[in-house]
């Protein structure tokens, strides 16, 4: 029996959760990398389960899943160049996944 697919939203809750209770939200590099990959994952499980209860159009559930796609490829070059020592570049591709992120939780909404 598969379980992955339920785990990601409940991360994604939790994390979420975590913020709300005022914990401290992921700071370092790593953190913020764990945080977007399971972010994507739930933003992507949360459109396809809307596409399916009819509370989006396909459209939209293709448009976020594509992005996700792009927002996949922005954090794996984020991990790279941090492996490879390049902090600073790192670091904004970083950033512009955590802000893909934030806009699709948004497209989607997603609780933050």
């Amino acid at each position: 029996m598969n379980r992955k697919p339920y785990f990601l939203p409940i991360l994604l809750v939790l994390l979420a959760g975590c913020a709300q209770l005022g914990l401290e939200a992921p700071k370092t590099f790593n953190e913020r990398a764990a945080y977007v990959h399971s972010g994507i994952n739930g933003v992507v499980v949360t459109a396809t389960n809307s596409l399916n209860a009819g509370a989006i159009k396909s459209t939209d559930a293709e448009y976020v899943r594509d992005s996700a796609v792009r927002t996949r490829l922005f954090l794996t070059a984020a991990e790279t160049a941090y492996g490879e020592g390049d902090i600073s570049t790192a670091e904004g591709r970083l950033a512009l996944a955590e802000g893909v992120l934030r806009e699709l939780q948004n497209h989607v909404g997603v609780k933050k």
